[in-house]
């Protein structure tokens, strides 16, 4: 019994070292030594190219003030977006009524002259960041085309009558305030229309005491539009601000 089992056992350790052998010989046969297979290319959507990611980030720039990828998508750094964010406001402040000359604001006790330029650059810095303040948006519809691409937002924005509103109670509530005073650098037959100037100053001051932003009780839509470059990125540009920043605002509550 002894004997036949050393035979058996030096059967399957023959037979074993032989099959890997044929299978080695098998393989070189079928496959030769120098084939390649063949590598499928998945092409891979960038991100760029996704009009809602390139939205996205968009809004989180002007309403959350976050610089992710802000080079790509707007074509400036962060430093030059926020210089572009408050020109487009102190460009448009007195675009109705243009602020040409100070006002004299009376205080209790002493009196502040404010220039036109202190006047748009604080009221510029004040609406960038009441705008920060806006956190219940959405996009519900997106229409792309070889030259770029339409978004329709939802959201509940800026209230500018309320806003105006605030900046007229701020003024009412200073001791020693005097309209007549604070106009008397403009010419008569402007002041009554220079009244929106003491709002746009009043909006400065009141952001830099840490006044809130009203916002709207109800959502409303606007759209917006984002350009596609040669390599299909869709691109931010000064229009898709005008944009946003036109279309988060509204007159009434």
């Amino acid at each position: 019994m002894i004997k036949r089992t050393k035979l058996m056992t030096s059967s399957l350790v023959a037979a074993m070292l032989i099959l890997p052998l044929a299978g080695c010989g098998q393989s070189a046969t079928s496959q030769p030594a120098n084939a390649t297979q063949p590598t499928e290319k998945v092409e891979q959507k960038n991100n760029l190219q996704d009009s809602k990611y390139v939205a996205k980030h968009y809004f989180s720039y002007l309403y959350d003030g976050k610089t992710a990828q802000i080079k790509e998508i707007t074509g400036e750094d962060s430093s030059e977006f926020k210089e572009e964010q408050k020109e487009f406001f102190y460009d448009r402040a007195g675009s109705v009524t243009p602020i040409e000359y100070p006002l004299v604001i009376e205080y209790e006790g002493f009196s502040e002259l404010y220039t036109p330029e202190k006047i748009k650059d604080e009221y510029a810095t004040a609406m960038v960041n009441y705008f920060e303040q806006i956190d219940d948006y959405k996009i519900i519809d997106t229409e792309e085309s070889e030259d770029g691409a339409e978004l329709t937002i939802e959201v509940k924005g800026l209230a500018m009558n309320a806003l105006a509103n605030q900046a007229n109670s701020y003024m009412d509530s200073l001791i020693g305030f005097d309209q007549n005073l604070a106009l008397s650098k403009y010419p008569s037959d402007t002041t009554q229309k220079a009244n929106a100037v003491l709002q746009f100053w009043a909006m400065g001051e009141l952001f830099q005491q840490g006044n809130k932003a009203p916002m709207l009780k109800d959502s409303h839509t606007f759209t917006m539009y984002l350009e596609k470059d040669n390599k299909g990125n869709y691109r931010a540009t000064e229009d898709t601000m005008s944009d946003v920043y036109s279309g988060s605002k509204f007159r009434y509550l």
